[in-house]
């Protein structure tokens, strides 16, 4: 089928709008899937049902005939085409935040973009966000008011929000992806609206985007591709202008949704290669594939994903850490955006440093360790870089700066959609986090703000904080901006008199003493009782020192012993018997005190993250 009659498309919205259960109806109006079928079917993982999210974007291949004969589509070369049927290839995207990088990967390989807005709900922080990255890609944008159908639903206000960012009311769409409610007349509007694929090359020459690969271990890496210029077939030879790799296509084809393989894939198609390259690391995303003998030039990708939190994470049993580096060799194969790298702890032993986009990508990371590779982890307190007199660092065990020391942090701009009622709580919470609020201004019955607040406040507690103060209806979205100087400490806790490096933050000075007596109450609550008393001390400025510790003790707890009724055998006698068994188990609970190990559970490292 030739490019006129392919129509390339990503589903871009903010989390829990409806991009997936609008994907199912757009499939089965294409014919793709039964109507009785799985919900969501587009998210196949585990962990994606479980906590209701779009997590890894998927490329599906649909058929869709135009019912009436009178219709008829004008392209900008002003041709007239009569065909009936049009290849539309959909591609749904994540909606949270953490996983922008992913809705990058879609907008570089498509022409057009719907834009979901739920009506329950309106115009959220990641619905911006999305918008602003389809404009920065010259995509042309449809966009629908979905959940028309619920009684909660405020379709006039949502029409008014979208018409505030640049929207005629006449193009705006009212569907149900529920019922199914319209989704045929945007099916219709996708073809009218959204141009067919043009080549961005000058010649016939093979040129090919990646925007998504895995690794099969039994054939080879498996590279999603949208083809910009020339063609593709099972047999060619290939070459990779990033990393100069050269390969060969075993085979070729693209899902619908299940695979359907091909000899060939043309220019203007989205599809998949399988090659006979077994390294994925030469494979990279945002690379362009192309022939050795006619090279083309790269093509524009996107922005490659940049860790914003570092997580140390540690097996709870040492002999499992060639096991927990394996796991992430294999997870680094199906995520481009995790980084990490070897890491060492007196307390925990030998772990890796982890970079995340955000906490809810570290947390499906350790979720997805512990079920797939049945992996007992500890994952130390966030943190993010700092830079001391020039040097990056992320670990709270590298944070040892001079007196004379210049400290800077990130910082993020960060915008928030709330109801106009909630302005001075949000603007309460912001201050509270060192922010200042930049600009502020009304879309419809919502309060659009935007501020610039340390990207260390965001990590803990910012989200709930946010929503807790909106009663849930506030949503926000961040980018990172620049670094700037800081006044931060690094408080230590200390476990029985030793500290432990999991537990170790690097906070704002004026924060240090809240923090410090917050989290040793928690500790005092998470870790539990032995068989003598264990002292939780937060410490600044923490030195070993012989015959104690050196700094200032911010706060300190004391979790009570266990005591074991050593008199309960006594009947009757004298009662220096009763005095001389009391004092036996004294010096008893002396010792184990001297020479005592804690075990401090997992909750504890996570207490870190519920102050």
């Amino acid at each position: 089928m030739d490019q006129n009659h392919i129509r390339n498309f990503a589903i871009v919205a903010h989390i829990d709008h409806g991009k997936s259960t609008l994907a199912d109806r757009i499939m089965e109006i294409c014919g793709a899937i039964p109507q009785k079928h799985e919900e969501q079917i587009l998210d196949s993982l585990e962990l994606e049902r479980e906590h209701g999210i779009t997590i890894k974007l998927k490329a599906i291949r649909l058929q869709y005939r135009i019912q009436s004969s009178e219709f008829r589509v004008q392209n900008e070369n002003k041709k007239i085409i009569d065909s009936e049927l049009y290849i539309l290839n959909l591609i749904d995207t994540p909606g949270h935040v953490d996983f922008s990088y992913e809705v990058s990967r879609s907008l570089a390989s498509v022409e057009g973009a719907i834009l979901v807005v739920d009506a329950t709900q309106g115009i959220q922080a990641q619905t911006l966000s999305n918008f602003n990255l389809a404009m920065n890609a010259n995509l042309t944008l449809i966009p629908i008011v979905n959940k028309i159908d619920m009684p909660s639903a405020n379709i006039e206000k949502t029409i008014f929000e979208l018409m505030d960012l640049g929207f005629k009311e006449e193009e705006i769409i009212k569907v149900s992806a529920k019922t199914g409610e319209n989704v045929k007349n945007l099916l219709d509007e996708i073809v009218k609206k959204i141009p067919p694929p043009e080549s961005l090359t000058l010649d016939s020459n093979l040129s090919v985007l990646i925007f998504d690969s895995s690794l099969d271990p039994y054939k080879g890496v498996v590279a999603t591709v949208r083809l910009f210029g020339g063609s593709l077939r099972v047999g060619d030879e290939i070459s990779f202008l990033a990393t100069k790799a050269k390969g060969n296509v075993l085979q070729a084809g693209f899902l619908t949704p299940k695979p359907y393989y091909t000899q060939e894939l043309k220019e203007g198609e989205v599809g998949f290669i399988v090659t006979n390259i077994k390294d994925l690391s030469v494979v990279n995303v945002g690379d362009t594939i192309t022939q050795e003998k006619n090279p083309a030039l790269p093509l524009p990708g996107y922005q490659n994903p940049r860790p914003v939190v570092f997580l140390s994470f540690f097996p709870t049993d040492s002999r499992d850490f060639p096991k927990l580096k394996e796991a992430f060799e294999k997870l680094k194969l199906n995520d481009a955006a995790l980084s990490y790298s070897p890491e060492s702890s007196i307390s925990l032993g030998q772990g890796l440093r982890v970079g995340f986009l955000g906490l809810l990508h570290a947390q499906i990371t350790q979720e997805r360790l512990e079920r797939e590779y049945g992996l007992d982890i500890i994952a130390a307190s966030p943190s993010v870089n700092f830079i001391i007199d020039g040097k990056i660092i992320n670990k709270p065990s590298e944070f040892s700066p001079s007196p004379q020391s210049q400290i800077k942090e990130p910082y993020a701009k960060i915008t928030i959609f709330a109801p106009q009622k909630y302005f001075g709580q949000i603007n309460e919470l912001v201050y509270s986090k060192r922010g200042t609020i930049e600009n502020s201004e009304s879309i419809g019955a919502s309060q659009k703000i935007e501020a610039v607040i340390p990207l260390l406040e965001i990590l803990i507690g910012y989200y709930d904080d946010l929503k807790s103060k909106t009663s849930g209806y506030a949503s926000f979205d961040f980018e990172i901006l620049d670094y700037r100087p800081a006044k931060l400490v690094k408080l230590d806790i200390l476990v029985n008199y030793e500290p432990v490096e999991g537990l170790s933050q690097v906070i704002p000075t004026e924060k240090a003493d809240e923090f410090g007596r917050k989290l040793v109450a928690k500790l005092k609550e998470e870790i539990p009782r032995q068989n003598i008393p264990i002292p939780i001390q937060a410490v600044i400025n923490y030195a070993k020192i012989k015959g104690g510790i050196g700094g200032k003790i911010l706060a300190r707890e004391t979790i009570p012993a266990y005591r074991k009724d050593v008199t309960a055998k006594l009947y009757g006698g004298d009662v220096t018997r009763k005095t001389k068994l009391l004092e036996k188990q004294k010096k008893g609970k002396k010792r184990m005190k001297r020479f005592g190990q804690v075990e401090i559970p997992q909750e504890a490292f996570l207490a870190v993250l519920k102050i």
